[in-house]
């Protein structure tokens, strides 16, 4: 390679390094204006930790993030099979409750990147049922989960999220 590629390609980099400064100061600027969490357009509520023994309830949801809200946590109560209740943290979502209704699992497999401690992934899925005022927004809204399993608990598989989309 010529020493001529060398230079150009260096400054060509300086420039890019220069125009990225000038971006980065830019988003450093304005981001207080841009205090929405950093969650999908689609999401409504996605959670970084999901949790619990198989068979006894509650099961943790911790990281949690919703639009305008400040990260907050709450946890899953079952109500009958098939059925659980939300309910979130105050002040998170202002301590509201909905129903996940339908809820299925199905086993993926093994070996797909769960831990060795937790070796069985499975995709949950279910739709919340909120009638109550403040909440009628989610009603309908698909809830996705995949976890990793052994024979006494699960945890969220690493990398994905408990996640309330919009309808």
């Amino acid at each position: 390679m010529s020493s001529h590629v060398i230079r150009g390609s260096a400054s060509l980099w300086g420039k890019t390094l220069g125009a990225l400064a000038l971006l980065g100061g830019a988003v450093i600027i304005s981001s207080p204006a841009a205090a929405e969490p950093p969650a999908p357009a689609d999401v409504w509520i996605q959670c970084s930790g999901f949790s619990g023994p198989n068979t006894s309830w509650p099961h943790p949801l911790t990281g949690c993030i919703a639009r305008g809200q400040e990260e907050g946590s709450g946890f899953t109560q079952r109500t009958a099979p098939g059925t659980e209740t939300i309910h979130w943290n105050a002040p998170f979502l202002d301590g509201a409750s909905f129903q996940l209704t339908n809820i299925t699992s199905q086993v993926v497999g093994t070996g797909t990147g769960c831990p060795a401690d937790h070796p069985v992934e499975v995709n949950v899925s279910g739709t919340i049922v909120a009638t109550e005022p403040g909440t009628k927004q989610y009603d309908g809204s698909p809830v996705k989960a995949t976890i990793c399993s052994n024979q006494t608990d699960f945890i969220l598989k690493p990398g994905t999220y408990f996640t309330i989309f919009k309808k």
